[in-house]
């Protein structure tokens, strides 16, 4: 009687609305990235539940372009010993105010919004859930697989390039000093390869980052919209046992810059409060046409992503008879479940983590495809549904 009335709440709750209301670019670092925050703030002010705002500064794939080609451009001043140059640069940039301020090397600057329920029994290092979905979106003109290939070119491209300058610069500053022997043609051959590099690279980020601005309704308002609405749950009947931690990660699609850094300021914190052998994190990444959850990754030995944590989530989507659509992958989809790991990483920690993924919607997500449409109500509440049910029982067990 008590699963039919949650079933109920579940199917109740308006929770594609929240979808709906973030349909729009939510980039990391822009206008819309602060008014989703803003959103998810009054949501939570308007349901009493507690939270902080953390920031932090991060690198884009830009900024150390531009500084390559910042350290190329000296490079090559220094080889035809046009000093004067530098010097005039200089000079002029800070011989002004309003000239010092101006640089294309900048780091962005994102947020993490983090909202916590405690336990009912406030009993000392008891462990918690760590609920967490990221809110950027990201745009491209092309494919997610397509992504995918070119960001390995970049890398095997790009990266060596990276490095061959810095060790050109080093070389060339040896020379000044006659450290070393000038050699004409290594700099002939490094100006070629520089020349091919860029022409690479440069038209490969323009191809990723000119493009129309998708709504991110997949990836990942889906995730975000299912954490609200389960925290309104849990604030009306907390836990007895477990902590609840839920984290709206920022900068997530820059290679988890906002899990990465509240790991980084928070895991201290969170080893020394809690037992982390009985806790665990669930990563809501992606809900679409249906509910994902990642299991195992590899080719021919395959390694679970946790050790019982997801046999319980079967369990309760089995319970409520819900559609669950459990896969593994060759390669490891990327999420912020995989920044949480490191809270696995002591000597025999039990830390376990979960990550929904309807890792066959990758066709729809960075691009205009990925629109609310592709989500519906009784998916989303299906999730949630599934969640709930998890820690409830996970809850009774510490009984």
């Amino acid at each position: 009687m008590v699963v039919v009335l949650e079933q109920k709440i579940f199917d109740g709750l308006d929770t594609i609305k929240h979808v709906n209301l973030l349909a729009f670019d939510r980039s990391a670092a822009t206008v819309g990235e602060t008014k989703a925050v803003n959103y998810l703030q009054e949501e939570l002010i308007d349901n009493s539940i507690n939270f902080k705002l953390e920031y932090f500064a991060w690198s884009s794939p830009i900024r150390f372009l531009m500084k390559t080609i910042y350290l190329m451009v000296l490079a090559y001043l220094l080889v035809f010993r046009l000093f004067l140059v530098i010097v005039l640069f200089f000079f002029i940039k800070y011989m002004f105010q309003k000239t010092r301020k101006i640089s294309f090397t900048q780091k962005e600057q994102s947020k993490n919004l983090i909202a916590t329920i405690k336990a009912r029994r406030r009993v000392k290092n008891r462990p918690v859930i760590i609920f967490s979905a990221h809110y950027d979106s990201v745009s491209s003109r092309i494919s997610y697989k397509v992504q995918n290939a070119l960001l390995f070119i970049i890398k095997i491209v790009f990266l060596p390039y990276i490095g061959l300058n810095m060790f050109v610069s080093v070389w060339i500053a040896l020379n000044l000093f006659s450290i070393t022997v000038y050699n004409v043609i290594f700099i002939y051959l490094v100006s070629i390869i520089s020349i091919i590099s860029l022409s690479v690279v440069i038209p490969i980020f323009l191809f990723f980052f000119i493009a129309n601005k998708s709504t991110g309704s997949i990836d990942n308002a889906s995730g975000v919209s299912i954490l609200i609405e389960l925290a309104k749950l849990i604030k009306n009947k907390p836990l007895e046992n477990y902590d609840v931690l839920f984290v709206w990660c920022g900068a997530e699609e820059w290679g988890l810059k906002g899990s990465k850094n509240y790991i980084k300021k928070n895991k201290h914190y969170l080893t020394n409060k809690y037992d982390l052998n009985k806790s665990m994190n669930v990563n809501i990444d992606m809900v679409g046409t249906y509910i994902g959850l990642f299991n195992k990754k590899g080719l021919v030995r395959k390694k679970a992503l946790n050790k019982n944590l997801n046999k319980i989530i079967q369990q309760s989507a089995g319970k409520l008879s819900i559609p669950l659509e459990v896969f593994d992958k060759v390669r490891k989809p990327a999420g912020d479940y995989i920044s949480f790991r490191h809270l696995s990483k002591k000597p025999k920690s039990s830390f376990q983590v979960a990550c929904f993924h309807s890792d066959k919607d990758s066709k729809y997500i960075h691009s205009v495809r990925d629109t609310p449409d592709k989500c519906s109500n009784k998916i989303l509440n299906g999730c949630l549904g599934i969640c709930y049910e998890t820690i409830s029982y996970l809850d009774l067990e510490l009984e």
